[in-house]
């Protein structure tokens, strides 16, 4: 059996004991955190001051980023039908027509895109592949959330090629405004 060398510097905590202000110079030299090991197990990672505080300056940006993305209004000019558009094109890059897709797959990637979720806890995917059958479509609405409100249909069949995954085969995926 062969063991995955860790990439960081690592030390022991009786290392620690010993001299701590050696595992200090030896974060500072790496410029990085020294992972602190206790009979075998991860411990904690010890950092010089300046290490840690720029980890905390970092992170209050990016909180702070993520605050304006999430608070940023969209563009009153932009029109709605520019807007589904936009994620019909999105929604093509992860699932291609004429392709198979795994149903439990397609969902996840819809509600990923704001999509609202068809699957019931208790049925799966069930309801899905009865819609299916019974249409010939999937449609699927956009959660209230967006500005935009609108579905999608997902025109296709089963495969029944797989006997332990439930696939489909989306055919066209359409707006429906």
């Amino acid at each position: 059996m062969t063991f995955k060398k860790l990439e960081v510097p690592t030390s022991s905590i009786t290392e620690v004991k010993k001299s701590p202000m050696d595992v200090f110079q030896q974060a500072r030299k790496e410029k990085t955190g020294v992972y602190i090991f206790n009979r075998e197990k991860i411990a904690g990672v010890m950092l010089t001051q300046e290490l840690y505080e720029s980890l905390v300056k970092e992170l209050d940006e990016l909180r702070a980023n993520k605050v304006q993305v999430e608070t940023k209004k969209p563009d009153p000019e932009v029109s709605s039908h520019i807007r589904a558009n936009e994620l019909l094109d999105l929604v093509k890059t992860k699932i291609v027509p004429n392709t198979t897709i795994a149903v439990k797959k397609l969902d996840e990637q819809l509600t990923d895109f704001g999509f609202i979720s068809k699957r019931d806890a208790f049925q799966g995917i069930n309801e899905l592949l009865e819609e299916l059958q019974t249409t010939g479509k999937l449609t699927y609405v956009l959660s209230q959330a967006h500005a935009t409100p609108f579905a999608i249909e997902l025109i296709g069949e089963e495969d029944y090629q797989s006997a332990f995954v439930k696939k489909i085969i989306i055919r066209k995926i359409l707006i429906k405004e």
